[in-house]
C-alpha cells in the first residue's frame, strides 16, 4: 500500500498475521504455524502494554525518547515574584516574632487579630478551592508512548517485511496511547493545531486506531477524516473526547534498528489546556498546594489565638479587673440570679483559678446567711431595715425594673396603682371587681413572693404603700393558688406564694386569672404570660425617669470592707466594670453609672 495512503482500521493480530506471511512466505501452507506466532507476538506485545515497555525485545526506554514539543514552557517570572513576596513576609513574621514579642502576643489575642486571623483562613480557603477546581477542570489530553521496538524474532532467524511496492526495513512498532485524562471534554474546536506524532529518521508505514473507550468513539473515529501520513509524521484527527475517552493507535515504521537511538515528538497545541505525554492526572497544582499551605497555617493559628484567649495568662482581662484565686460564696435576690449567674461565669472564664458559686433564695434570706457567716457576699433587691443588716457595706450595681405579670385569659392589659393596692391586699375577689364589667367573673388568683423576696418588698414600698409607710401584701389563703385552704370563707381571696420568681411565672402560666409580679427580664423569657402597665406607664428606663414607680436599685453586700487581695474584693469589683455592666443590660438592668446616678441616689 502506499506509503501515504491512511490504512484502514487494522487489529494487532491481524497485523501481525500480515506481517509472518509476508516474512515468511514459505510458511503460508502451515496456518497453525503462523497463528502460533502471532499469538506468541501478541501476547509480548500485550505483557509490554501492561508492564514496563523495556520488558519487550528490542524496546527501549521511553523517558528520554518522547519529545513533548506540545508543553509550553512555563513562566517562572510569577512564581519567583511570588516566592519572593512570601519570603518576605515570613522574613517579617519572624523578625516582629523576636523583637515585637509582647506586641504581637496582644494583637493576635485581641478581637481585631482574631478577626484578622478569620478573615485570612477564609480568604486563602477560598482562594484554595477556587485553584483546586479550575485545576480539576483543565483541559489535559494525554499522548502516552507505550512500546517502541523493532519486530523481534527468535535468535538465527532474520525479519523481511515486504510493503506493497517495496520491502520494509528494519521494521518496528509504536503503540500510542490517547486519553483525556482533565476535566473538561475536549471538543473540535479545541485544537489550535492537531496532534501529531513525529518520527525523525524513520518512515511511517501503517496507522491503525484500536481499544476505544467507549466503543461509540470507534463510530466517530470512523466518521471523521483519516489519519495523515507525511513520510515520518503522523497527523491525527481532532477527535471530540469526553472526560476519560481513550483510544489506542499501532503505528508500524521503517528504520527501527535495533540499539540504536530513535526519538519520538509530540506535537500539537491545546486551546486553555495542554497536551502532555504522561498520564496527565492532575489532583491537585502548586497554587493549590500553596494556597492550602496558607489556609493550614492561618487555620492553625486561629486555633492556638483562640486557645491562648482561654488559657490563663494569656486571657486579656477586662480593664480594672483583676484575678485571684480561691472559693466565694454569693447568694440573694432570685430576681437577679440569672445576671448573677452568668457574671460568676464569665469571672471564672477570665480567672480559671477562682470558684464562684451562685446560690438565689431571696434577698432577705441571702443577707440573713450573710449576717450567719455561711456566704462572703449578699445580693439584694433594695436595702432594709432590719438591725441585722444595718452594719453591712453595701455596694449599688444597677437599676432592676419590676413588671406586673398575669395570665393570658386575664382581660386587663393595664392596671392603676389603685387597682394593684385593691388586688394585692385583697380588697378585689373577681376581675369584674377591677374592670367594671359584669361578664367579668374570672376569681382573681394572686401569686406572689414569699416575705424573704426582695422584690415584694419593693412592691409593698412603692406600689402598696410609701417607704416610710409600706402595706404588707395580704397573706396566703391558697397553697396551689386553686383553692382556698380548709377552714376559709368562700368569698376569701385566693393569694399564694411562690419562693423565686421562676417559680411564680411559671404558675401565672400554667392558671387561668392569676396575676403576680416579677422583674422584666425573667418575664421576658416566657410567652405564656403578658405584662401589664401602670397607670399606662411600661417598665422601662425612660417611664421610670417619667415616673414609673416599680423598680429598685440592686445591692451587693458585704459584712464589712472587702480585703484587698481577696477574691471577694476581685469579684466585687469586676462587677462594676464596663464588662459587667454590659452584660447586665442584656438582662435589662441599668447600671449605677454615668447618667443613672441621680436615679440610683434614691432607692
Amino acid at each position: 500500500m502506499p506509503a501515504h495512503d491512511p490504512q484502514p482500521p487494522q487489529t494487532v493480530d491481524e497485523i501481525a498475521r500480515s506481517l509472518y506471511r509476508t516474512a515468511y512466505p514459505e510458511m503460508t501452507d502451515d496456518p497453525d504455524w503462523v497463528e502460533e506466532q502471532v499469538s506468541v507476538a501478541v501476547e509480548r506485545i500485550s505483557r509490554a502494554e501492561q508492564a514496563d515497555p523495556s520488558t519487550s525485545p528490542g524496546a527501549r526506554r521511553l523517558d528520554n525518547a518522547v519529545i513533548n514539543r506540545a508543553a509550553p514552557k512555563p513562566s517562572r517570572g510569577p512564581r519567583i515574584a511570588a516566592a519572593v513576596v512570601l519570603a518576605v513576609v515570613v522574613l517579617v513574621a519572624v523578625v516582629l516574632g523576636i523583637t515585637q514579642r509582647q506586641w504581637v502576643a496582644e494583637t493576635a489575642i485581641s478581637s481585631d487579630g482574631i478577626l484578622g486571623l478569620s478573615i485570612a483562613a477564609v480568604v486563602a480557603a477560598l482562594a484554595t478551592s477556587v485553584s483546586y477546581v479550575r485545576v480539576r477542570r483543565r483541559k489535559i489530553l494525554s499522548c502516552r508512548v507505550r512500546i517502541d521496538a523493532p519486530f523481534g524474532v527468535d535468535i538465527g532467524e532474520t525479519v523481511r517485511l515486504e510493503g506493497e511496492h517495496a520491502a520494509v526495513s528494519d521494521p518496528g512498532v509504536v503503540v500510542v496511547r490517547v486519553k483525556n485524562t482533565g476535566g473538561s471534554t475536549i471538543a473540535a474546536e479545541d485544537y489550535v493545531s492537531p496532534l501529531a506524532l513525529h518520527f525523525p529518521g524513520r518512515q511511517v508505514i501503517s496507522v491503525d486506531a484500536t481499544e476505544f473507550e467507549p466503543v461509540e468513539l470507534q463510530r466517530v473515529i470512523s466518521k471523521l477524516p483519516g489519519f495523515t501520513i507525511d513520510e515520518d509524521r503522523v497527523q491525527l484527527p481532532e477527535v471530540l473526547l469526553e472526560r476519560e475517552a481513550s483510544y489506542k493507535l499501532v503505528i508500524v515504521l521503517s528504520g527501527t534498528i535495533p540499539g540504536e537511538k530513535h526519538q519520538i515528538a509530540v506535537e500539537g497545541v491545546l486551546r486553555d489546556g495542554r497536551i502532555t505525554t504522561r498520564e496527565g492526572k492532575e489532583k491537585v497544582g502548586p497554587g493549590t498546594l500553596a494556597w492550602g499551605g496558607l489556609t493550614a497555617i492561618c487555620a492553625g493559628a486561629l486555633a492556638v489565638v483562640l486557645l491562648l484567649n482561654n488559657v490563663a495568662p494569656f486571657t486579656k482581662l477586662p480593664r480594672g479587673v483583676a484575678c485571684e484565686a480561691g472559693s466565694l460564696s454569693v447568694e440573694g435576690s432570685s430576681a437577679f440570679g440569672r445576671a448573677a449567674t452568668e457574671l460568676a461565669g464569665s469571672y471564672e472564664a477570665y480567672c480559671p483559678g477562682s470558684a464562684v458559686k451562685v446560690g438565689t433564695p431571696g434577698s432577705v434570706e441571702g443577707l440573713q446567711r450573710l449576717h450567719d457567716g455561711t456566704i462572703d457576699l449578699a445580693l439584694s433587691d433594695g436595702k432594709f431595715d432590719e438591725p441585722d443588716f444595718t452594719r453591712f457595706v453595701p455596694q449599688k450595681l444597677a437599676i432592676v425594673p419590676f413588671t406586673l405579670v398575669v395570665s393570658k385569659n386575664v382581660p386587663v392589659d393595664s392596671l392603676s396603682v389603685a387597682d394593684v393596692r385593691k388586688i394585692f391586699t385583697g380588697g378585689a375577689r373577681v376581675w369584674s371587681d377591677i374592670t367594671g364589667n359584669p361578664r367579668d367573673t374570672g376569681v382573681i388568683r394572686v401569686a406572689g413572693r414569699s416575705t424573704s423576696s426582695g422584690t415584694r418588698r419593693t412592691l409593698e414600698k412603692y406600689l402598696l404603700g410609701t417607704p416610710s409607710a409600706p402595706i404588707g401584701q395580704a397573706p396566703a389563703t391558697s397553697d396551689s393558688c386553686r383553692d382556698l385552704r380548709p377552714g376559709l370563707a368562700a368569698s376569701s381571696p385566693i393569694i399564694c406564694e411562690q419562693g423565686s420568681t421562676g417559680d411564680l411565672i411559671d404558675r401565672i402560666a400554667t392558671l387561668g386569672d392569676a396575676i403576680g409580679y416579677a422583674d422584666v427580664s425573667d418575664v421576658a423569657q416566657s410567652t405564656a404570660v403578658k405584662k401589664i402597665s401602670l397607670d399606662g406607664r411600661d417598665a422601662t428606663l425612660d417611664d421610670i425617669r417619667g415616673g414609673y414607680p416599680f423598680w429598685t436599685v440592686e445591692y451587693v453586700f458585704s459584712r464589712g470592707p472587702l480585703e484587698s487581695g481577696s477574691l471577694a474584693s476581685a469579684f466585687r469589683d469586676y462587677l462594676l466594670t464596663p464588662e459587667a455592666r454590659n452584660a447586665m443590660a442584656g438582662f435589662e438592668y441599668y447600671a449605677c453609672a454615668a447618667g443613672e446616678q441621680d436615679l440610683c441616689s434614691q432607692r
